[in-house]
């Protein structure tokens, strides 16, 4: 370019056009990102009983009924670990508060009775708020069942329709959602193993402190290990304040637990089985984990993992199709 020559950028209409439409998807989507979580739930769900489908097809059983009859299942078996589970929390957290006075003063620490007083008045007002969130959270999981079915239901179709979008051939859609599918399982497979190990060991180390409710205190810690990181932080509460009703060294015991054991699910147990059952290296295990945690929270730590190993296979596929023949 000459000495003292001025350059232009020309941005044509079609460029801004263009950008704005594209800030538009982004917004549209961060609005209804919720929504997609619940889809992808949904899809993980059904990827996840679709073996079971099909071997109740097997042996004649039509797949709309089967599909009910195994999503109703699911429903049954949360609801009856939620029951059996929150009464003993319940009785415990209340004798805990009823002695927590007692403790406090035991420790050498004033009381502030207004300060007591206020948050007592607050309970009506945050019980509401949990009753509330509570009714949200069941429409939640009714929906996604609900849409689990329909993929479900719709199973043998998607091809069809894929190919109807994408016209990559009906058996190419096939083989494709077929790696997603065993890609997927695995890392299903590999998550109810993490939970009946992290649920096993906690078993082990409540009983061992002779902590009551060592059963349903292990249950809610093998289910939130579904939640890497936080789940064994937030099932350490109920499992501590039972702990404490007994004796501080019981609570401190069981603080110091649950703390050994997130340190070996995190950086030994979760990368371990990771590897086995979807073949993913450790430290893209860890790293995925932290990314997800980062990015979208407790939420995003669950679906870190299956949202790597779909791109893992969705990748590759859609760069070859991009190259030029």
């Amino acid at each position: 370019m000459p000495r003292g020559q001025k350059s232009t950028i020309e941005v044509s209409h079609r460029t801004i056009i263009f950008a704005v439409l594209f800030l538009v998807f982004l917004y549209a989507l961060r609005q209804i990102s919720g929504i997609l979580i619940g889809i992808f739930i949904a899809y993980l769900i059904s990827t996840a009983v679709n073996p079971l489908i099909v071997l109740l097809e097997r042996i004649r059983v039509p797949r709309q009924i089967s599909a009910v009859f195994v999503l109703l299942a699911i429903l049954v078996l949360l609801a009856s670990g939620i029951a059996a589970v929150v009464p003993p929390i319940v009785d415990q957290t209340t004798s805990f508060l009823a002695q927590l006075p007692h403790l406090l003063q035991n420790l050498g620490v004033k009381i502030d009775q207004n300060l007591i007083s206020s948050q007592l008045g607050s309970i009506p007002q945050n019980a509401f708020k949990i009753i509330a969130g509570a009714f949200s959270n069941a429409i939640a999981v009714f929906a996604v069942l609900v849409i689990s079915y329909y993929f479900l239901l719709e199973r043998q179709q998607i091809p069809k329709r894929l190919n109807v979008l994408f016209g990559d051939g009906e058996a190419e859609i096939e083989n494709l959602l077929i790696k997603i599918e065993n890609r997927l399982g695995g890392w299903i497979r590999g998550q109810i193993l993490l939970c009946v190990i992290i649920g096993a060991a906690a078993y082990v180390g409540l009983s061992a402190l002779s902590i009551p409710f060592a059963v349903p205190l292990a249950i809610i810690a093998g289910i939130l290990e579904v939640v890497p990181n936080i789940g064994p932080t937030v099932s350490m509460i109920p499992a501590a304040i039972v702990g404490f009703t007994i004796s501080p060294f019981h609570g401190f015991g069981v603080i110091a637990l649950y703390f050994i054991v997130q340190q070996l699910e995190n950086y030994l147990i979760v990368p371990f089985v990771m590897k086995k059952s979807v073949g993913l290296n450790p430290l893209v295990t860890i790293i995925t984990l932290m990314i997800g945690l980062k990015l979208g929270g407790p939420l995003g730590a669950v679906l870190a993992i299956p949202l790597f190993l779909t791109a893992e296979v969705l990748f590759p596929y859609f760069y070859s199709k991009s190259k030029p023949v």
